[in-house]
């Protein structure tokens, strides 16, 4: 342990190479960057995950995306896409500008400020099939023009939860080819609070009149309708979300993070998932321990892909078949690790906490980066079925580190010298 925090301390100033000067994952490295985590509000204020009463909003024209000369291509885009998924429709969403961490006891923990944008505009300027030229071109013109990189982009806000269960199992959802982004991984309920939703009508260069209460209300039931409709557990079932953090994939496109919890056991939910109304979004559901094996290991390498003529690695649907919708039907055929396994841990487990890229979307991989934090600074420790301290605490660090939370890192620092005992 004290090792881990000498070779943390040394490491901490070299990290900022591995990320530019806009906080986007630098390619090559982990494609995704947690820009907010739970773990950075002052310890007995957020328990695990911030409420929604601890969270400000600051919403107006004034944090919408700017038109850009080349603007012309994101009908190009969006065209592409509908090819590729005909399922997908335009709608206003909600727009990240920025998010703001507040320390102190008492006030919000976090201001999130929010414009509105489009499905559409997303597709042409932050989605997974923007060239890299483009996305640099708009960043540069966004740096020289507005003094903001992401001025041109559309930066849609989208939500995930992780999603455990009463008997604590964890639901994860493998996405399907009719999805836009992120296609034959596994992630939780996810989606996009709509604006239409919080009262935004069309014209987005109007907004007055929409209460930022009614906003942050959105975010929030965002998240709650995203699990009944995914997975078709009843809203009666769920409690109120709690936000865990924030992340911004390897283009630029950010999504809130949550933590809900549901009244059901896995079983119970297995059996729910008949009813979601928009099954077709998912090939194969699973869960996994909401508790990560005692020799989990750390974050898996990101360069891990599946290559050409190489065996699928889910048992697992074909595109147009219906989802199974069955636990257990996206088994691994090949276990992300050939080391023993001596936790005895299911290969979807160890693959979740492991944050491994072959199986697991970006946006999870952060919320579990997330949790760790959180986990590790948790006032009572061994609360949460048990989880194995040293692992916690040692992927903890690195995530902490990995992001640049530095604030986080040194409270995780000082927590493992304590339990070394050396404070």
């Amino acid at each position: 342990t004290t090792g881990k925090v000498a070779m943390a301390s040394n490491a901490m100033a070299s990290k900022r190479a591995r990320i530019d000067e806009d906080k986007t994952p630098v390619s090559g490295e982990i494609d995704y960057r947690v820009v907010f985590s739970a773990a950075q509000v002052p310890a007995g204020r957020a328990g695990f995950g911030i409420g929604e009463e601890d969270v400000a909003i600051e919403f107006g024209a004034s944090f919408n995306r700017v038109a850009h000369p080349s603007d012309g291509e994101i009908d190009l885009a969006w065209q592409t896409k509908l090819r590729e998924s005909p399922k997908m429709w335009d709608a206003l969403k909600f727009r990240l500008a920025s998010l703001e961490v507040h320390k102190t006891a008492d006030g919000p923990a976090v201001t999130i400020r929010v414009g509105v944008t489009s499905y559409k505009d997303y597709v042409g300027t932050n989605a997974d099939g923007v060239p890299a030229a483009r996305l640099a071109a708009l960043r540069a013109d966004g740096r020289s023009n507005h003094d903001d990189a992401h001025a041109h982009e559309s930066r849609a806000l989208g939500v995930e939860t992780v999603l455990e269960t009463s008997d604590g199992k964890l639901v994860l959802l493998r996405r399907s080819e009719g999805v836009a982004t992120f296609r034959g991984v596994f992630n939780g309920p996810s989606g996009h609070p709509e604006p239409a939703d919080a009262g935004v009508k069309a014209d987005l260069a109007n907004l007055d009149g929409i209460e930022p209460a009614a906003v942050r209300r959105e975010m929030f039931d965002a998240v709650v309708k995203e699990c009944v409709e995914e997975t078709g557990i009843p809203a009666g079932a769920l409690s109120r979300p709690r936000l865990i953090g924030a992340v911004t994939d390897s283009f630029g496109k950010p999504d809130l993070l949550f933590h809900t919890r549901t009244s059901l056991t896995a079983e119970q939910v297995g059996t729910c998932l008949t009813n979601a109304s928009e099954a077709w979004e998912s090939s194969a559901a699973d869960v996994v321990d909401a508790t990560p094996p005692e020799d989990v290991e750390s974050r898996a390498g990101a360069d891990v892909r599946k290559g050409p003529g190489e065996e699928e690695q889910f048992r697992c649907l074909r595109p147009g078949e219906p989802a199974p919708f069955a636990f257990g039907a996206s088994v691994l055929r090949n276990p992300p690790t050939r080391n023993d396994q001596a936790s005895g841990a299911s290969a979807m487990s160890r693959a979740f906490w492991a944050r491994d890229p072959r199986f697991i979307s970006p946006v999870t991989r952060a919320a579990v980066d997330c949790v760790y934090m959180l986990e590790s600074l948790r006032a009572e420790r061994g609360t949460a079925g048990g989880m194995r301290e040293e692992r916690v605490m040692d992927n903890a660090l690195d995530a902490a580190m990995d992001h640049e939370l530095f604030d986080v890192a040194r409270a995780i620092e000082r927590r493992m010298l304590t339990r070394a005992g050396f404070a």
